[in-house]
């Protein structure tokens, strides 16, 4: 046989061999990649405006289609205000993965969910939870605001089938999203089961739109907060009362009055200074009626959150298992790093998707040996992290390597 000839059939032969793996690999569950079963949209229960949808739906300004932290992305905002300083909830249990400032992001935080797939959250005004710290549904995580490329503040969301794969999942079935009218209803925790993390220096006019249930003359507040030693800060309440009175609350003797209202509902900022030993506090209100009302609060040492300052520019290279060849069901995977950016030590993480997901937590060596695989199409990405805690971009692309089962 023509030597030419045999090489391109043996090419083509692979490549066969190659796509029917892919098969295997895309015959894992991706429908449950749509199921949103015990998820809830990252924004207090109440309705939200959608401001962005996603590529090809029917709401008046969509993302593009060509990107896929864009594709099926949603934009929030609130029916009436400013959604700077809006809090931002765990949409489901989960671990924060990534924390970093990227020029077109702005302030950003990843959480990895159990069943492998990513939430992300871009443009914040602050985070409020550290490196990978476990997180429940519905705990605050991060404020919203209009950091990176950003016209306006807005919460820009998203979700990843997992920490590798440059995709996106659709949110269908997510609480409810009408791109038609542009309205997002969220079933996540109410605004008084709320607790609040080191609340921002932020005018809530957004709160409005949520107290919409709660009874005349009621003061709604939040159901706790959590602040630093000595920190002083602004946290918002509301009070619903007819247009045609103004509500005032008592702190002390001294006489507040709202700073925004919307229809029946007024917002109040209410001042605050914490004391400098850890513990659970109280912070009595009282109404112009004369009924009293506490606001509970707890001081403790806030987590450390410096790492949303910045990324590293470093994009490991891969040295073993060349792209796209067959290896064993349980290859050792090497890379290398082409930049000293950053401040050492480093440490790595390896996460592997495909038939059978694999990470490898974070490392100090340059090597992992990955558990068994099963057959299959894999991708793998390498992770950075430096000594502040500061991670390499996770939108590099992955590579990838083919387990033939022998």
């Amino acid at each position: 046989m023509n030597p030419t000839l045999r090489r391109l059939l043996l090419s083509v032969a692979f490549l066969l061999f190659v796509i029917s793996l892919e098969g295997l690999a895309s015959a894992a569950p991706a429908s449950s990649l749509t199921d949103f079963s015990g998820w809830h949209l990252p924004l207090p229960a109440g309705e939200w405006q959608i401001s962005r949808g996603p590529c090809g739906s029917p709401a008046r300004f969509t993302h593009g289609c060509g990107y896929y932290e864009e594709r099926c992305a949603v934009d929030f905002i609130p029916v009436s205000g400013s959604m700077e300083g809006a809090p931002v909830l765990a949409p489901q249990a989960g671990q924060v993965f990534f924390l970093g400032a990227r020029l077109d992001a702005g302030i950003m935080l990843m959480l990895l969910h159990p069943d492998g797939r990513v939430s992300g959250f871009m443009h914040l005004s602050k985070v409020v939870v550290g490196l990978d710290a476990k997180v429940t549904r519905g705990q605050v995580v991060a404020y919203a605001g209009s950091t990176g490329s950003s016209g306006n503040p807005h919460l820009h969301f998203f979700v990843q089938p997992n920490a590798v794969e440059r995709e996106c999942v659709a949110l269908k079935g997510l609480d409810d999203l009408n791109y038609v009218t542009s309205v997002a209803t969220s079933r996540n925790l109410l605004w008084t089961k709320l607790t609040l993390p080191d609340p921002p220096a932020a005018p809530a006019d957004w709160l409005t739109a949520l107290v919409t249930g709660a009874a005349p003359g009621e003061v709604v507040l939040p159901n706790r907060l959590l602040l630093a030693p000595g920190a002083t800060i602004h946290f918002p309440a509301a009070v619903l009362a007819p247009a045609a009175i103004t509500p005032t609350l008592n702190l002390n003797g001294l006489i507040l009055t709202p700073v925004h209202r919307a229809g029946n509902a007024a917002v109040f900022s209410i001042p605050l200074t914490a004391s400098n030993r850890t513990g659970d506090y109280q912070l009595s209100l009282r109404t112009a009626s004369g009924a009293e009302v506490k606001a509970r609060y707890t001081v403790r040492q806030a987590p450390a959150t410096s790492a949303s300052l910045g990324v590293i520019m470093m994009n490991p290279y891969y040295l073993s298992p060349s792209s796209w060849l067959p290896v064993g069901n349980a290859p050792q995977v090497c890379w290398g790093q082409n930049a000293k950016a950053g401040q050492t030590p480093f440490q790595y993480r390896v996460v592997i998707a495909g038939p059978t997901a694999a990470d490898s937590g974070w490392i100090a060596k340059t090597c992992w040996q990955t558990p068994r695989l099963q057959p299959g199409t894999y991708y793998w990405k390498v992770f950075v992290r430096d000594a502040r805690g500061y991670m390499n971009r996770t939108n590099q692309r992955p590579y990838a390597f083919v387990v033939s089962g022998k």
